[in-house]
């Protein structure tokens, strides 16, 4: 046999192969997301989730697993959300989806913030599934995080304690900060009103959070409309009810609630204010630096919060019923990163 006779043929076989390859039904599992392709790589689930790796992945579902395991999809609002987590009585069917490919789905919509009809094609499922299997999830995510003993009692707080604080502000009991959410323009006019922050000049909801000291979330209030002040939201969400006597707060300078702490015998740390043209004193310089240096990790916590990609941009108008639940689940799921300070 010749040379281009096997060169000839050889050329048919690769042809032959090709039409058969192509021919092939594609592999679900090949082309359709789940986490199967993700969990050998603490950097994927990372990217994809926010979790600091696959350990912290599945400590996360597996607390959620028995409640989800029978949970059905939410399928209108003709019930509250308080009516959770057994989604009311308008329950839909079972998704399709493994739990653990749904949970994994939910994190990609709030941390990623990828659009519904997006994940619907990465994951092989409806639009209007993953519409509701969010909602359902994150309710459910909602009344299970409300379990946890969130607010520490004083000894496990000095027990974390970083060094830091352990010099500097020893009776710190939690730092708090407000945060502004954009939200599209509400087609009310008394809740455009209502939802207008002078501050940042767009509709906002605002939300007051606490964080101890080691940087784990221990307080998180319900969402308020845009025009409420700190002081107003921090008198109202049941914060101060919270303190012991003895205990320290720290603030940034917008927070005028000294009156609030001293009643109930809670000193207020905030940076000294700067009186006029006059400069600050020496020992005022050295305070700034001090809280500056311990609240650089309270930053980076709400940075971490506002990495949910979710919450970024105009939260649509769709989400607003559920926004409270929504925030306090983001805000709750930063403590399954990895630590911010030894």
């Amino acid at each position: 046999m010749t040379k281009a006779k096997n060169e000839e043929l050889q050329t048919r076989c690769d042809l032959l192969q090709q039409e058969i390859y192509f021919a092939k039904p594609s592999s679900s599992s090949s082309n359709v997301m789940s986490y199967d392709r993700i969990k050998e790589s603490n950097f994927w689930v990372n990217f994809c989730t926010s979790s600091s790796s696959t350990l912290m992945f599945m400590a996360c579902f597996n607390f959620l697993h028995a409640s989800a395991s029978c949970m059905r999809l939410w399928k209108g609002s003709a019930t509250s959300s308080e009516d959770l987590p057994h989604l009311g009585s308008k329950r839909g069917p079972k998704p399709k989806l493994r739990l653990i490919d749904q949970f994994l789905l939910v994190m990609m919509r709030l941390h990623l913030g990828l659009g519904e009809d997006d994940l619907a094609f990465r994951f092989g499922v409806s639009q209007s599934t993953v519409s509701r299997l969010t909602t359902s999830s994150v309710n459910l995510m909602y009344h299970k995080f409300k379990q946890l003993p969130v607010w520490l009692p004083r000894r496990s707080v000095d027990r974390l304690m970083p060094p830091c604080f352990k010099v500097w502000y020893p009776t710190t009991r939690v730092i708090i900060d407000c945060t502004e959410l954009f939200i599209c323009t509400p087609s009310s006019l008394a809740r455009q009103s209502a939802t207008w922050s002078n501050y940042k000049s767009h509709n906002t909801v605002k939300v007051l959070i606490g964080i101890a000291p080691h940087c784990h979330v221990t307080f998180v209030s319900d969402a308020y409309e845009g025009s409420i002040s700190d002081k107003a939201i921090t008198e109202s969400s049941g914060f101060v009810d919270l303190l012991e006597a003895g205990d320290s707060v720290m603030a940034d300078k917008g927070f005028e609630i000294k009156d609030l702490l001293l009643d109930v015998g809670v000193r207020l740390n905030i940076p000294p204010f700067k009186s006029g043209d006059r400069q600050m004193l020496p020992e005022d310089l050295m305070a700034t630096k001090k809280i500056a240096a311990v609240r650089i990790h309270v930053e980076r916590k709400m940075q971490r919060l506002k990495a949910f990609k979710i919450l970024a941009g105009n939260i649509e108008n769709t989400l607003f019923d559920h926004i409270h639940n929504l925030v306090f689940v983001c805000t709750m799921l930063t403590n399954f990163e990895g630590a911010l300070v030894a």
